[in-house]
């Protein structure tokens, strides 16, 4: 589902569903948080291009085998905190949660026949993950964009600051990668400053900021140290608190 190589200093992550165009399944969905895990980890690795097998990115959920709560994991920059640059190579389609993708990811090149759509409005669904765009696109163009559901071409796109660069079709991929690159040359820990300090000042949406909230507030409830509280409390005893 999720093919991976090292270019230099690149992860190079690829969408490996082009029979159904890169619909994201619980296995992709989970596949791509793993990447999220391998950039930040890995300190041989300082950016990261993923991009679509075949000549499409992605058709988005798929909805004969949705990835369910992998999908927001599956987010670049929200379950996995990285400051490492994640560059978004469109060719073809970015459909709905795809869509959401290249706006959390850092950076997006297009082919020039490449087009984002975002549909929820036409299928009376709402996950609220597009929620957050004010953040990061202009409000009025972007607004009429996810209300209308109609397709934004990657001219369109570049205008409005969802995308970087307009590349000649095909080109998408070896673009991100020379630009990954050309940033791999600098400073990682400068890098890594600016990414980190220029995400915390763009204001997050509530699905957003929500998910991190109630992460964190999850993992209290999956703790050892709850259960010992629990426990301590039902035993009438001091409790022996671990930090796990």
């Amino acid at each position: 589902m999720i093919e991976h190589e090292i270019r230099g200093h690149t992860l190079l992550v690829t969408l490996n569903r082009p029979e159904v165009k890169n619909a994201w399944n619980p296995e992709l969905a989970k596949g791509l948080r793993d990447m999220w895990v391998k950039l930040v980890s890995d300190d041989e690795l300082r950016s990261c291009v993923v991009t679509g097998r075949g000549d499409f990115f992605s058709s988005g959920l798929d909805l004969k085998n949705p990835p369910g709560d992998h999908a927001p994991a599956a987010m670049p920059n929200l379950d996995v905190t990285c400051d490492k640059p994640i560059i978004a190579a469109v060719e073809g389609g970015a459909i709905g949660y795809a869509a959401v993708f290249c706006l959390f990811s850092d950076m997006v090149i297009a082919g020039e026949s490449a087009y984002f759509l975002y549909p929820e409005g036409k299928m009376g669904a709402f996950q609220g993950m597009m929620g957050g765009f004010p953040g990061r696109l202009q409000y009025k163009a972007a607004l009429q964009w996810i209300m209308t559901a109609d397709r934004m071409p990657a001219p369109r796109a570049r205008e409005i600051g969802m995308v970087n660069e307009v590349v000649a079709d095909g080109c998408a991929t070896q673009r991100a990668l020379e630009l990954a690159e050309r940033i791999n040359e600098n400073a990682p820990l400068v890098i890594q400053a600016m990414k980190a300090l220029a995400l915390s000042a763009v204001p997050k949406g509530l699905i957003e900021e929500n998910y991190r909230n109630n992460r964190m507030l999850a993992r209290i409830v999956k703790s050892e140290d709850y259960k010992e509280g629990v426990a301590a409390f039902m035993e009438r005893r001091p409790t022996k608190f671990s930090g796990k």
